[in-house]
This record gives C-alpha cells, structure tokens and sequence, in this order.
C-alpha cells in the first residue's frame, strides 16, 4: 500500500511539472482548477494509457512475423501518441483548470507531455526506491522499489 501511496505522489508531482511546462505552448492554459486538472491527468494516466497501449501491443504481437522493426517500432509510438491525445481531451473535458486550442497546441501539448512520459518512465523507479529508503522501507536488490 505505501508503494503504491509512493508512485502516485511521484506521478502527481511529475504530472504537475509537465502541464506547467506544457502552459508555455500555444494554444495551452492553466486555470485556477489546475490542481485538479493534476489529478485528472494522473488517473486518467493511471487508467488510459496501459490499456491503449496493451491493445496496440497485443495487436504488434499478433502480427509481429509480418512487420518490420521499424513498423513495430512506428507502431508503439504512435499508441504512445495516441494514449497522450486522448488522457489531454480528458483532462481538458473534466477539469476546468487545462484548456488547449487550436490544432498548433493540441499537436504542440501531445508530442511535449509523450516526451515527457518517456523521462518519467526512466526516473520513476530510482525515485521510489529513494523515496522508500527516506521513509525507512525497503527496497529490491535491483534497487527498482517494487516489491
């Protein structure tokens, strides 16, 4: 339970981050609900973006003989894309404080917060194990924080 309380922390503290930098793009707002907008954004994170990308990938594995490396890699980007567009219409749809408009921020905010995805997914573990080590817990020999 305290890993998990951990990892949503972390996620929120990073999703926070990313919509402020995200508000320098065109088209990208911030409102006074932006702390909800966060949570918004993590659950559907949380939510959305393993089960878009688990259907793409059972997809890519089901024809993986027929595709090249470069397909199957153009594929698993475009999952990743497409999982960041709809946690943004969501975020945008059910929080009052993150807003994007025109074709230029939707693009613009899509490509920067998938970006950002792929450096979250590199320091979330070492951040956990660290937080778990503060907080007097212990970690894997791997040094991962997951049990």
């Amino acid at each position: 339970m305290k890993s998990l309380v951990i990892r949503i922390a972390i996620a929120l503290v990073f999703n926070a981050i990313t919509l402020w930098v995200a508000s320098v793009l065109p088209g990208v707002r911030l409102g006074a609900g932006f702390l909800w907008a966060v949570v918004v954004f993590t659950a559907a994170t949380l939510l959305i973006k393993p089960l878009i990308l688990a259907f793409f990938r059972r997809r890519r594995d089901a024809q993986a003989d027929r595709r090249t490396w470069l397909v199957t890699k153009a594929l698993t980007v475009a999952a990743g894309l497409l999982a960041t567009l709809a946690i943004l219409i969501l975020t945008s749809i059910f929080s009052n404080g993150f807003a994007i408009s025109g074709i230029v921020g939707w693009v613009a905010a899509t490509v920067v917060i998938w970006l950002a995805s792929f450096i979250y997914d590199f320091v979330d573990d070492g951040l956990e194990s660290r937080a778990h080590q503060l907080l007097g817990g212990t970690t894997s020999a791997a040094g991962t924080g997951k049990p």
